[in-house]
């Protein structure tokens, strides 16, 4: 791999040749230069250290604190759907006032987003299943669900925690 050759270098080697030095003595000078340069090289200071600056993950202890949201959602469940009867046109509602309550209460986790699933459907004797599918980091992400079952409806919260790196 040879190295490119910058512009003094070529007049260098232009007056070089025409002054009538020979080859052999021009590369012994090259040499020579570039044996000067190598300890003109600025090394990095030995006493300092370098750290990474950026996290790649939640430090530890500080992963989605799964155990104090489904204390939170049980509570607010509870307190919304206490007594109820199930409506279809109240459902809706329900759904809605369960979700924005669990936004509130959960505030800013840092550097987490979460996002709230609330649902509710009338207990007819027909089954039900619920799933969910994400693609996350089992080290940081997780979630927390509850499930109240109010005699003639059944409503499932699920609140999904996700860590931005």
């Amino acid at each position: 791999c040879k190295k490119p050759l910058i512009m003094s270098e070529i007049k260098r080697n232009r007056a070089s040749t025409a002054s009538g030095e020979s080859k052999t003595e021009l590369f012994a000078r090259d040499s020579e230069l570039r044996e000067e340069e190598r300890g003109t090289e600025v090394l990095p200071a030995a006493d300092v250290t370098i750290y990474n600056a950026y996290n790649m993950g939640p430090a530890f202890g500080k992963k989605f604190p799964v155990p104090f949201i489904v204390f939170t959602i049980s509570e607010i469940v509870l307190e919304k759907l206490a007594n109820k009867v199930y409506t279809p046109e109240e459902a809706s509602k329900w759904t809605r006032e369960i979700a924005d309550a669990i936004n509130l209460k959960l505030g800013v986790f840092p550097r987490f987003k979460h996002v709230v699933n609330v649902m509710l459907y009338q207990q007819t004797g027909a089954g039900c299943f619920y799933g969910a599918r994400a693609i996350w980091d089992p080290l940081s992400d997780d979630f927390g669900s509850y499930t109240y079952d109010g005699g003639s409806f059944v409503c499932i919260t699920t609140v999904f925690g996700c860590y931005q790196y």
